[in-house]
């Protein structure tokens, strides 16, 4: 979002950028700091970098988002190194392949990766519960 903000984006994804999401600057500011819930405001930006997975902009931007995700978060917990990690959502389906880079480069082993974990968490829960 800060790279089309800051118009960093190339001519040509700005454009596809702009068609797709008209809102000035101004608007998409006030719904992220000034509206009720800006983290589902800023999560449908998402279809737009996964439709567009192979710019090498948006291939980059992804990549170093998911690398701070292992940086600042991951890398931190003890003991990372001795259990698999496990991704549910989209971001993490749409871009299990530099997950799994990532999970290599930082030797963590990778468990699933599911899109939607709703199914795997009821028959979580159902099995607990026999």
């Amino acid at each position: 979002m800060q790279y089309q903000l800051h118009g960093i984006f190339d001519q040509d994804l700005q454009d596809v950028f702009k068609s797709q999401f008209p809102e000035s600057q101004e608007e998409i500011l006030e719904n992220i700091y000034r509206k009720p819930l800006p983290n589902r405001y800023i999560a449908h930006f998402t279809q737009f970098a996964i439709a567009h997975r192979g710019h090498y902009m948006i291939e980059n931007i992804v990549e170093d988002c998911l690398n701070d995700l292992f940086i600042n978060h991951l890398l931190r917990y003890p003991g990372i190194h001795q259990h698999a990690v496990h991704f549910t959502g989209s971001v993490s389906f749409y871009f299990k392949d530099m997950l799994h880079a990532l999970c290599e480069q930082y030797d963590i082993r990778l468990g699933s990766i599911l899109q939607k974990p709703m199914k795997g968490l009821v028959q979580f829960h159902q099995s607990e519960n026999k």
